[in-house]
């Protein structure tokens, strides 16, 4: 089937089978794109739940390298180099822990925040007026109905007249929900487009700051850092040696 750009409104009074047939296709995209949406919406909801997660694990992380010297280790003798090693290493979690909270922060309000947004608004909308058209249509079609099993007797008239305007305010009140629902429908095609791209565009720049102030933090400072401790370790490793080589 070719593309088709938009619901005309000025058919909308005419509810032609092709209007109809028409009609289906847009409903038929916007359930699609209703379960992708939802679908999309759960898969953001677990990114942010893993960064926030992370947020967490890095706190508690921190905390227990700090309770290391609290542990009043038998054998703790020497350790003081340990510990201040430990200290340095729990203030640089700490330092990371703010980066991944404020990048938390960053997903939920720029990745989450508009996908929740387009499902209870755009989508929501369209639902509605969905629903309201189904009932004006209803409304018109029992009224139509009526009027046609009405007798054709002259004695009719007063009754005929009254059903009369029950069926031109019904035919008002379809042609207004129909106008309504074919504009949502129509917005909701160039909607969709913006819809699934900004949350990605809030993902990308929130990582992007991450990396960039990470990399800003760990640079220069971390590398002379890392460089001791890996001396450190390098230096008990060689102690070890001699009890090591001891057993066959």
């Amino acid at each position: 089937m070719p593309a088709v750009d938009k619901l005309l409104l000025e058919e909308a009074l005419q509810d032609s089978p092709q209007t109809r047939s028409l009609l289906s296709v847009f409903e038929e995209d916007a359930g699609t794109l209703t379960d992708y949406t939802n679908q999309l919406l759960q898969a953001m909801q677990r990114v942010y739940g893993a960064q926030n997660e992370m947020c967490l694990a890095t706190q508690q992380l921190s905390k227990q390298l700090l309770g290391y010297e609290k542990q009043n280790f038998a054998l703790g003798k020497g350790d003081e180099e340990v510990i201040s090693t430990l200290h340095y290493f729990s203030k640089v979690v700490d330092e990371l822990n703010v980066l991944h909270t404020e990048l938390a922060k960053q997903l939920a309000d720029t990745m989450v925040l508009p996908i929740i947004q387009f499902r209870e608004k755009d989508l929501t909308e369209v639902s509605t007026l969905k629903d309201l058209f189904g009932l004006a249509s209803n409304e018109h079609d029992l009224s139509m109905a009526k009027y046609s099993r009405l007798p054709k007797k002259k004695e009719n008239e007063k009754v005929k007249t009254e059903v009369g305007k029950e069926v031109a305010a019904a035919r008002r009140k379809q042609h207004l929900s129909s106008l309504q629902y074919y504009c949502a429908l129509n917005a909701l095609q160039y909607r969709k487009r913006m819809a699934m791209m900004e949350p990605m565009i809030g993902f990308a720049h929130g990582q992007i700051n991450f990396f960039k102030k990470g990399a800003e933090m760990f640079s220069k400072r971390m590398d002379s850092f890392l460089s001791s401790v890996a001396d450190m370790v390098q230096r008990s490793s060689s102690l070890c040696l001699p009890f090591l080589s001891a057993f066959p």
